[in-house]
């Protein structure tokens, strides 16, 4: 299949999502960075170029962020350059979900929201970014997906963690067991990788040749690559089509690994909370996938063997990947949401969003401003999860312009682990999110 992205995304990548993938930290308690203090006692003014000073935003994240942290460093020099100081809520992502709604009705939003999805959901409390930055400055496709609203035709935020999936390897099992990796002039098949990840149990011992992060996500570039989709268009609306034949086909051959062994049962059929991500990162994994906001993580803490970036397996369609990230969102109602909107006018400078991007160590949603690696093996890398970037399907951009999610999301999940688990046969499985989707979203199911 025709990939959209591709020739379109001039950005490098790995690395961490930061404050808004990691949607861990469910304080919601207020800490105010004192070291910006000083700087703005007193009453709060224009400057004259008309910039806010002496004024504190309020800006809400999903973790308690690390000395490093790209954002906070981006607010510190901003703080320090304009004036102002910020004081930083931290509420994680699922808690934003289910408390956001009470805080818009009781006017206590914060000035700034660092969120995946919040602005999409709610765009009516959201100041319309494309009147605060020039938004021909973005990539389309990431602007879309991460900043764009689910139901109207607005952009209520915009990206600030940019990641796409993408298959990790251990170098030194596979040459252990002399089997080369995939590359994107030969890639393989999802049949060869499967067979390849027995293999590597095979000859070199390793407990488990594959896993996978347990999230529909990861499991859907599967689906896309074998041409699969969740939804068709029907006119103005959408039919169903994740009960596809070709659907259950991919969900049966994933539950098959399971089954064998060859992928970590446990995990996917919730038999267990571990995380397939310290299997690899452990040596217990040949292949994980996963995605590039790992990269960094194993950079740091992975010292025992080599490791790679592999090429996405073809399916009988073509190869796939999934992009997607966090945005930073203006409440309408904040206090203070003229600072916020001075914060996005100064980050979105190709200068500040290259430092922002220098520290993030991820991909880049702004044209013509890369991150920029420093050692030769992980450029290498970059060059391949920027590979993977261009493989975004239209069926997948299809489904996410029908935000399905809006409907049903975590029971699309719960769904295919109840097919791992062997409760529900692929076809009972899919059949059953199929009728739960159509109910929630009064759609048809294709025949």
């Amino acid at each position: 299949m025709r990939k959209s992205l591709s020739k379109v995304l001039a950005a490098t990548l790995s690395a961490a999502m930061v404050f808004a993938m990691a949607g861990c930290g469910s304080s919601d308690k207020a800490t105010t960075d004192n070291t910006n203090q000083s700087a703005t006692e007193g009453t709060s003014e224009s400057s004259e170029t008309g910039e806010v000073r002496g004024k504190t935003m309020k800006v809400m994240i999903s973790e308690e962020p690390s000395t490093d942290n790209a954002l906070k460093n981006a607010l510190d020099k901003w703080a320090a350059e304009s004036g102002n100081t910020y004081e930083t809520i931290i509420l994680s992502n699922d808690d934003q979900k289910t408390k956001f709604t009470s805080m818009a009705k009781n006017n206590s939003l914060p000035d700034l929201i660092s969120t995946v999805g919040i602005h999409q959901l709610y765009p009516e409390e959201f100041v319309d970014v494309s009147t605060i930055v020039d938004i021909s400055k973005f990539e389309q496709t990431p602007l879309n997906i991460i900043g764009k609203a689910f139901t109207e035709d607005v952009y209520s935020g915009l990206p600030v963690q940019f990641t796409t999936t993408c298959f990790y390897y251990n170098e030194d099992l596979f040459t252990q067991a002399g089997i080369e990796a995939p590359t994107a002039e030969n890639p393989w098949t999802l049949d060869q990788l499967y067979e390849n990840a027995a293999l590597l149990q095979e000859k070199t011992g390793v407990k488990y040749g594959f896993a996978a992060d347990v999230s529909r996500a990861r499991y859907d570039i599967l689906m896309y690559a074998n041409g699969g989709k969740l939804v068709e268009k029907d006119g103005d609306t959408f039919k169903i089509t994740l009960n596809s034949a070709t659907n259950v086909d991919t969900l049966n051959q994933f539950v098959k690994a399971n089954e064998d062994g060859v992928m970590p049962k446990a995990i996917w059929a919730g038999a267990t909370t571990d995380n397939p991500v310290e299997y690899f990162k452990n040596g217990d994994a040949a292949i994980l996938l996963s995605g590039s906001w790992n990269y960094n993580t194993f950079a740091n803490e992975i010292s025992k063997f080599q490791y790679g970036i592999m090429t996405s397996p073809t399916g009988s369609a073509s190869r796939s990947a999934i992009i997607g990230g966090g945005a930073l969102a203006v409440p309408k109602n904040g206090e203070n949401s003229d600072v916020a909107i001075d914060f996005l006018k100064w980050l979105y400078t190709d200068e500040n969003f290259k430092a922002y991007l220098q520290n993030d160590k991820g991909l880049s949603s702004m044209k013509g401003i890369i991150y920029e690696p420093e050692s030769d093996k992980a450029r290498i890398d970059y060059e391949k999860l920027q590979d993977e970037v261009n493989q975004v399907t239209e069926t997948f951009e299809t489904d996410e312009s029908s935000s399905w999610r809006v409907y049903k999301d975590a029971e699309y999940r719960d769904t295919l682990k109840r097919a791992v688990s062997g409760e529900l046969t692929a076809q009972e499985a899919l059949d059953s999110f199929a009728k739960e989707l159509s109910a929630e979203s009064g759609w048809s199911i294709a025949e």
